[in-house]
């Protein structure tokens, strides 16, 4: 087992090889294109010398991660993950990395968070082991989307486009699923804790309208920021006389418009724009992971529920960012499976029913009902490492 320095420097050695070795042929690229303007013209040698040194690089991580597996609990055939373009990289940071940053920590048992692996392992063996009790309650997500279906398959028929269809169902049926998503958390929340209880049905209703005021709020609070800056840009440039200078950030060949116009609105938006850009995803991804589980568990509303998130969250941000990152891209893996074997169902019902002169009214239909039945099977998963995600943050916060 490796001690708080030895974690430390192999923490930093592997993350520091990793960036390396990810970054290297960008920079071979971008050596490229200045030998190319300077006039060089034979670089075969060049190249392929960078790229022995990649390779070389590489084999060297390889080796690392092979290496350090038993230090962090992981097979090391975990190291393999490394000839996995782009999801890749994630994954070994969040089996090898992680953990090493973890060691190097060395904070108390009652302070640390769990790894992202052992989460999604919990969250996996959780989820398959209460499915049976959880789409009891995640099946009304069906029932939902057949009756959506039912009204769209009836408009089309009728001559309606399914396009206009589907924008008027859009709200009606996210509120749905909202509410429906509550019961899922709550059922997946009692099982996760060794009950057998059922969200009653009037109490979901006040929860619903409870976190639909929530939601509200963080519209308001997370975006706003953005909104404003909109805001003042467009005011300055009306002030000024220059509105048409707004026109030209998206269309830059827009002719006469002055360069100094351009060039100072441009400024405006940046310093206006980039520090509210950052305030919607930092607060975002704060708020969207606890609000709910703050809600349901802990019956916090209003703004309360947004501070208690905040207050779990305090110097952890990162940490909650990347598990949410890491287990969107495993379950995600899941949820698209799911999604493919979805859509080649209705591939074929499709086509039966084209023969008999129904093929846009059913499509109509099959389409809802199709997304229902993911949201059916996939929906306990997710609530289940929200669960799990927030009693972690909750348990370990300051």
């Amino acid at each position: 087992m490796l001690n708080q320095t030895q974690a430390k420097q192999k923490f930093r050695a592997t993350l520091a090889m990793l960036l390396v070795s990810v970054l290297w042929p960008f920079i071979g690229a971008l050596l490229s294109i200045l030998l190319t303007a300077i006039g060089v013209k034979n670089m075969a040698i060049g190249v392929l010398l960078f790229f022995i040194v990649w390779l070389a690089l590489f084999i060297w991580l390889f080796i690392q991660c092979w290496r350090l597996a038993s230090e962090v609990g992981v097979t090391p055939w975990a190291a393999l993950w490394l000839l996995f373009p782009f999801i890749g990289i994630f994954l070994i940071g969040m089996l090898f990395l992680e953990p090493l940053k973890y060691m190097a920590d060395g904070k108390p048992e009652d302070k640390k968070l769990p790894r992202t692996w052992d989460l999604i392992k919990q969250t996996w063996k959780l989820y398959t082991e209460t499915f049976k009790d959880s789409v009891k309650v995640s099946l009304y997500f069906l029932y939902a989307s057949i009756v959506c279906g039912i009204i769209a398959a009836i408009g089309v028929y009728l001559g309606v486009s399914y396009q206009l269809m589907a924008l008027c169902l859009t709200l009606p049926l996210a509120l749905a699923n909202l509410w429906i998503s509550i019961l899922v958390f709550h059922r997946v929340a009692a099982l996760e804790a060794g009950q057998d209880s059922y969200q009653p049905l009037t109490a979901s209703w006040r929860k619903w309208l409870s976190y639909v005021w929530i939601a509200v709020e963080i519209v308001v609070f997370a975006v706003g920021p953005l909104i404003l800056a909109a805001l003042i840009v467009l005011l300055v440039s009306f002030l000024t006389g220059n509105w048409q200078s707004i026109a030209s950030l998206a269309l830059p060949t827009l002719t006469n418009i002055n360069a100094g116009s351009r060039l100072g609105l441009t400024i405006l938006s940046i310093v206006l724009f980039v520090p509210a850009w950052i305030w919607l995803i930092y607060k975002t991804a704060v708020w969207n992971s606890f609000a709910m589980p703050n809600l349901v568990l802990d019956d916090k509303k209003g703004l309360v529920n947004l501070k208690e998130a905040t207050r779990i969250a305090k110097g952890r941000w990162w940490g909650l960012f990347w598990k949410n990152q890491l287990s969107g891209i495993v379950f995600g893996g899941y949820s698209m499976l799911i999604g493919i074997g979805m859509s080649i169902a209705i591939l074929i019902l499709a086509t039966v029913f084209k023969t008999l002169n129904l093929g846009l009214s059913v499509d109509a239909l099959l389409t809802q009902v199709s997304d229902g039945v993911i949201a059916m099977i996939i929906v306990p998963l997710f609530m289940g490492y929200s669960v799990k995600l927030y009693r972690a943050f909750k348990k370990t916060a300051g």
